[in-house]
């Protein structure tokens, strides 16, 4: 479950992926920070800008969102980082001498609560929506971004993800790559199937959430 507790850290199931081009890993051997290619970077981009859409797919249940809190290790900030372990966004340089292979994106608003199909394709298709359009990686952030004031987050492009479940489907409901992506009848299933968990629970308080799902997964 994301939280068994309506308090503390949670549990997530942080994503790891890279993209490749002809055999290649596009998150090393570039010219980019941390030796990104220009379309790793633009792929890191597209999934910053999609995230709080995809909070709905990659974090799909009322208790998703007792564990997605500022500073408790979760990544609730459009932020990236390399070591910034409150960054939404990781980028992981992989081993020394195993960089070509191994150099990936950590993307931590995810838990297993998310079905792993739909959670990989959605971040795919952001990533790929960032390449097409060529899209620009913003400053990384070295602290936790919840340290940082309206002004300071607004100027970096930060901004906190959905607090709610309810939130996140109304960001993907505005999201046409997310529900193009994944096409009108599974995109409209997923509004429905969140829409009936968030009513399900609307009468409890967190700490009855958390146990109401604490053994479900």
């Amino acid at each position: 479950a994301p939280a068994v507790f309506a308090e503390g850290v949670g549990n997530g199931g942080h994503l790891h992926l890279s993209a490749w081009r002809e055999g290649a890993n596009l998150h090393t051997g570039g010219g980019g920070r941390y030796g990104m290619t220009a379309d790793a970077e633009a792929f890191a981009a597209g999934v910053l800008a999609h995230l709080p859409a995809l909070t709905a797919v990659t974090a799909p249940s009322p208790a998703s969102y007792l564990r997605l809190r500022p500073s408790q290790w979760a990544g609730v900030f459009t932020a990236w980082g390399r070591e910034t372990r409150e960054a939404a966004v990781r980028v992981v340089t992989g081993t020394l001498g195993l960089h070509d292979r191994a150099a990936n994106l950590e993307v931590k608003p995810v838990d297993l609560a998310a079905n792993p199909y739909l959670a990989l394709g959605a971040v795919i298709a952001a990533g790929l929506d960032g390449i097409a359009s060529a899209a620009v990686l913003p400053e990384e952030i070295t602290g936790d971004p919840a340290r940082l004031d309206a002004e300071q987050a607004a100027a970096r492009g930060v901004r906190r993800l959905p607090t709610s479940l309810s939130e996140a489907v109304a960001e993907f409901r505005e999201d046409e790559c997310l529900r193009g992506a994944l096409g009108p009848v599974l995109a409209d299933a997923v509004i429905a199937v969140r829409e009936g968990e968030t009513a399900s629970v609307a009468d409890l308080d967190d700490g009855g959430i958390a146990a109401a799902y604490r053994w479900k997964y």
